[in-house]
């Protein structure tokens, strides 16, 4: 049964969330593929070395922790996106089978808003990057382009938020087009660039590391996992565009993410501390962020304007792949705005959510990314513990796709459209998170805000997926 042939039942139901049929499945497991890499291939990215470096991690705890936050995201990331593939249906509507009709909202704004976060930071590295471009064809010297651009840089985010809404209005193509060019290019000039700049003879000093156990791992951990943490909950939305046959789900489903995500995220990281290592050797410290580093390092005016093209190509291609969608998922489904609509609100919302006003230098940027990614778990993992313990465990991997688009007791309607089981068990996963950092004394303040553990995604998944199954059974939401 076709989206345009199916029916809902009870309700008028926005276009843009009907089930895809396999014959409107626009993507291949080589797009896939290439989608997976070039939305992890971006600038913040690079920022995952610096984080290491600045924990005082040494090049191998780097790596494993790379390794295992990324495996452990992404093994969530395609257990989800199997439901999407299957059914052909988005995040908003997956989520009705665990949270109910109506209680789909809670989970959607909270992925909604840590994807307008990440769509800011994004925005920001990207428009950077066009500032500095900009600056440098003007011959304004490079020293004060450094901090010239992070004043200015204002004016390019209007063009990037511009160029954002153009490309979201055009759905599932438009995003598949810009993903198959964006990060493989940046890859291959930071490869270079590093290559180029270990031919220096300069001493460079490694830091001996830090036990597993320090805080400054543990940070780095949760910062690793979190990145894809969020893309792992809406996975369907881009999944759903898969062409729906058996080869798929190994060669695109799986393969994409494991070697797009898990690997890339692995060398992506040493080639961001090793960056950093050879900048802060032969230039001094203070140089960390992607952007800079091209302008510093890179030999010659066109390697310069290649390379801060590429760091504008690069996020740019995440925040269309990655970041919109979820804010675009708020704005149709809860606000019933159209495609248009929605993608211009998103834009709007961004465009505040970018750090210009915050940000004045690379250092500062590098902050900002970690103090945001190291902390948003705490939100994002009892919803992936809930979705798994739903589909895998209650309903044993069978969705009733006519359920999913009735409105009324007929369908995943549990208590006047909310599921207590669902909201009970992502409030309690939470305050877990809390008491159990209470009780090891991990609590960690930033300001005037109180965060738990580094590992409160691990505690909430784990406690949200008990939680759900016990108070499914209580409330009788089998």
């Amino acid at each position: 049964m076709s989206g345009s042939e199916f029916r809902p039942k009870g309700y008028e139901e926005h276009p843009e969330l009907l089930p895809l049929s396999p014959d409107k499945r626009v993507y291949s497991s080589y797009t896939f593929w290439w989608m997976m890499f070039s939305m992890n291939t971006n600038i913040p990215m690079f920022f995952l070395g610096p984080i290491a470096f600045s924990q005082g991690l040494n090049p191998v705890q780097a790596a494993i922790g790379a390794f295992v936050g990324n495996l452990a995201a992404t093994i969530v990331l395609i257990l989800n996106g199997y439901v999407g593939l299957k059914y052909g249906i988005p995040y908003p509507v997956q989520l009705r089978a665990s949270f109910g009709f109506k209680g789909v909202h809670i989970p959607v704004i909270l992925r909604g808003i840590v994807g307008a976060g990440w769509f800011g930071v994004e925005a920001y590295g990207g428009s950077l990057a066009i500032t500095m471009i900009a600056l440098f064809a003007l011959g304004v010297p490079r020293e004060e382009i450094l901090t010239l651009a992070y004043r200015v840089m204002v004016i390019a985010l209007i063009f990037y938020i511009a160029l954002a809404i153009i490309v979201m209005a055009r759905g599932l193509r438009g995003i598949g087009i810009v993903a198959s060019y964006g990060g493989p290019l940046l890859l291959l000039y930071f490869v270079w660039l590093l290559a180029f700049m270990a031919r220096q003879e300069v001493a460079v000093e490694v830091p001996e590391g830090v036990p597993y156990t320090s805080p400054g791992f543990l940070t780095y951990l949760a910062v690793q996992t979190n990145w894809w943490a969020t893309v792992a909950l809406n996975i369907s939305d881009l999944s759903r565009g898969l062409k729906a046959d058996k080869r798929t789900v190994y060669l695109g489903l799986i393969g994409g993410p494991m070697v797009g995500i898990v690997i890339a995220q692995v060398l992506g990281t040493l080639l961001g501390y090793y960056l950093v290592l050879y900048t802060q050797a032969i230039y001094g410290e203070g140089i960390v962020a992607p952007q800079d580093i091209i302008l510093v390092a890179a030999p010659g005016a066109v390697a310069v304007i290649l390379g801060e093209l590429f760091a504008f190509i690069a996020p740019f291609s995440t925040d269309v792949t990655a970041n919109i969608p979820p804010i675009i998922d708020i704005l149709t489904a809860t606000a019933k705005l159209s495609l248009t609509g929605a993608a211009i609100g998103a834009g709007i919302i961004g465009f505040f959510l970018a750090p210009w006003w915050a940000v004045e230098r690379g250092p500062d940027y590098v902050n900002y990314v970690t103090a945001f990614s190291a902390n948003y778990g705490v939100l994002l993992g009892p919803i992936a513990g809930i979705m798994l313990g739903n589909y895998y465990v209650l309903l044993r991997g069978t969705l009733n796709l006519e359920k999913l688009y009735t409105y009324g007791r007929e369908g995943y309607w549990y208590y006047g459209g909310f599921s207590v089981a669902a909201i009970l068990s992502l409030i309690l996963a939470i305050v877990t998170s809390y008491i159990y950092s209470w009780a090891t004394g991990t609590l960690q303040y930033v300001g005037p805000l109180v965060f738990p553990n580094p590992l409160s995604w691990y505690i909430g998944v784990l406690s949200a997926f008990i939680y759900y199954l016990i108070f499914a059974k209580a409330f009788k939401e089998l």
